[in-house]
């Protein structure tokens, strides 16, 4: 993995983005996600979309959560509201930064 550096962090989700490579790192509890630059603005649309859009059900804990699909049909990231909503503030923020990293250097 690239040395890369820290763009935000919000509640479970840090994000870190290495400008050699120009590859994102989305850290959430158990999971990595990587994103080349292109991919990571589609992702970022793709999450954008889905904001206002989103259904919470309630799960066999009683918590409420939301599904978010993946590529893999049997693969589904599940979100709390306070989870979804660290996450989205996590790529927006995270996407300004990066454009501001990139002028810096």
């Amino acid at each position: 993995m690239c040395q890369s550096v820290n763009l935000t962090t919000k509640g479970n989700t840090a994000i870190s983005y290495c400008s050699k490579c120009k590859f994102h790192y989305v850290w959430q509890k158990s999971y990595v996600l990587t994103f080349s630059a292109v991919q990571f603005q589609f992702f970022l649309e793709e999450i954008r979309a889905k904001v206002g859009n989103e259904e919470f059900l309630s799960f066999p804990d009683d918590e409420e959560r939301m599904f978010l699909p993946t590529p893999a049909l049997e693969i589904l990231f599940t979100f709390t509201k306070e989870e979804w909503y660290n996450f989205t503030s996590a790529l927006e923020e995270a996407n300004y930064m990066r454009e501001v990293y990139q002028l810096l250097h």
